[in-house]
């Protein structure tokens, strides 16, 4: 299966949960953090790649999934080997975790990771 045909599975399950909850784009953007702009191309299958783990995991709070909206994305992306894409940062691996395994909303996790820079920041003043 392709990118785009698996892009538009991902969109075709996120609007109808959505439509089945009753729920318009500004009520789902409101719910989320994710604009309604997005929210459209994903369930359009207008985006060129898949949308991070935090916004999934946004969306899937949002539409009150609980892991599916996870499994389908873990079934649909193509995993990392098959696309050749450069090894994470520390801080991309610790924003997904934060975002996938946490209950921890975006601007939350953003304020940890600031944190969490700080405290790194201070202990190298320290060791010099």
């Amino acid at each position: 299966m392709d990118k785009h045909t698996q892009l538009i599975k991902f969109g075709t399950v996120l609007k109808q949960r959505r439509l089945a909850l009753k729920l318009s784009l500004r009520e789902l953007e409101k719910l989320s953090s994710v604009s309604a702009a997005l929210i459209t191309k994903l369930e359009n299958g207008k985006m060129a790649n898949f949308p991070k783990a935090i916004t999934i995991k946004q969306l899937s709070d949002a539409l009150k999934f609980n892991d599916e909206l996870f499994v389908l994305a873990d079934i649909l992306f193509e995993h990392k080997e098959q696309q050749n894409i450069p090894d994470k940062t520390f801080e991309d691996e610790l924003r997904e975790l934060l975002a996938t395994r946490t209950t921890l909303n975006s601007d939350n996790i953003t304020q940890v990771i600031y944190f969490i820079s700080g405290l790194e920041k201070l202990q190298k003043m320290e060791n010099l």
